[in-house]
């Protein structure tokens, strides 16, 4: 496993979410001030404009700054607008945490190395003149990029000072491989899928009785791709199907049918031909980078724990979006419009392949990786 890689990943995870992304409190409002961590300041400048970014990205993902009103399902007191000020505001306090350890490393920012990054994002995109009108149809500038670098150096050099602390050993990886060896599989079921928890219910019985799994798969099932072969679906691994199919097969035993499972397909019927765990060997690198995530995690956690936090934005309050931060009066495309999930804000892994402002973030991501593999 190439921890390198691995380390990659969670940096890049870190720093788009910080820099691309609570309630209020009791704390009275300190002025022109979000939070601070430790006693030192987020100014209400910086959150301000990573709040606008990260609008602009939902704004731009949807079609329509409509979906900011619409209520989150997670929690349906608060609107999208307010989660993801919440969100902003609390990546921004975990990044300033970061930045804070690895300041009492004495690890500061190449900036020779940041123009050089920024340097090839612009070339990618066909100069400085294609960089700052892509910017301006995503509501952004050149300042809010070079800040993502900056960070984005300091967290590079932060973790490979931090590598040997999270580099997962041999024991933590058979540990964990012991602990999570059903998550590891490699199987064969078959199955029949129904819209209605009454007739799944009927079928299990007819089943029961001896009736033949396959011909009720071709004459019941409204999977119509496995309806025809008897409802087999062939080998699958882990992570291949929905969860709550998944769950079930790591439940049965080889040769028994499952009572009805629903997930959001339908309900399921489930017949479990073969069912092997992966050997260590052959999952090793997932699990290290399981391990080394999970340390990582664990780490952050203390941090925060020991940090002294106090927030002073008011997630109700309407916030004054910056000139250079304002979307351009066209609106997106009707074939780029995607609906943003609810559960993608925070999320330092969101996938909206049609926002140009993905796209800009991804071609940052992969220059800096190219860049790395030539190390």
């Amino acid at each position: 496993m190439n921890l390198k890689k691995t380390m990659n990943r969670i940096v890049l995870g870190v720093g788009l979410s910080a820099l691309l992304i609570t309630t209020a409190c009791g704390t009275p409002k300190k002025e022109g001030v979000a939070a601070t961590v430790n006693g030192v300041d987020i100014t209400q400048e910086e959150f301000v404009k990573n709040y606008a970014s990260q609008r602009n990205y939902y704004t731009l993902s949807a079609g329509s700054e409509d979906y900011l009103k619409q209520n989150s399902p997670q929690d349906p007191s608060k609107t999208m607008d307010q989660v993801i000020k919440e969100s902003v505001l609390n990546d921004l306090i975990d990044m300033e945490i970061l930045k804070q350890d690895a300041e009492k490393m004495g690890i500061k920012a190449d900036e020779v190395e940041v123009d050089k990054k920024l340097n090839e994002i612009k070339e990618q995109m066909g100069g400085q003149e294609a960089f700052d009108e892509q910017l301006k149809q995503m509501g952004s500038n050149e300042a809010y990029y070079r800040e993502y670098f900056t960070n984005l150096n300091i967290m590079q050099q932060y973790y490979k000072a931090k590598e040997a602390d999270f580099k997962a050993t041999e024991d933590e990886i058979k540990k964990y491989y012991d602990e999570h060896k059903d998550e590891y599989f490699t199987a064969d079921a078959a199955h029949i899928l129904v819209k209605d928890v009454n007739e799944a219910n009927l079928i299990k019985k007819e089943l029961a009785k001896g009736a033949d799994f396959a011909q009720i798969a071709k004459e019941k099932s409204t999977d119509k791709g496995t309806a025809e072969k008897g409802g087999e679906l062939g080998e699958f691994s882990n992570g291949m199907m929905v969860k709550e199919f998944e769950d079930v097969v790591k439940s049965i035993k080889v040769g028994e049918i499952s009572d009805p499972v629903e997930s959001q397909f339908g309900f399921h019927i489930i017949k479990l031909n073969k069912f092997e765990n992966k050997k260590l060997e052959e999952v090793k690198e997932n699990i290290e980078s399981a391990v080394t995530q999970q340390k990582y995690k664990d780490y952050l956690d203390k941090l925060k724990k020991d940090a002294k936090v106090e927030k002073f934005v008011n997630v109700k309050e309407e916030i004054e979006i910056p000139e250079a931060f304002k979307l351009p009066a066209a609106t997106t495309p009707e074939d780029t419009k995607k609906e943003p999930q609810a559960d993608e804000v925070g999320n330092s892994t969101v996938e909206t392949k049609e926002t140009n402002k993905k796209a800009t973030e991804n071609k940052a991501a992969n220059a800096e990786t190219k860049t790395e593999e030539k190390k």
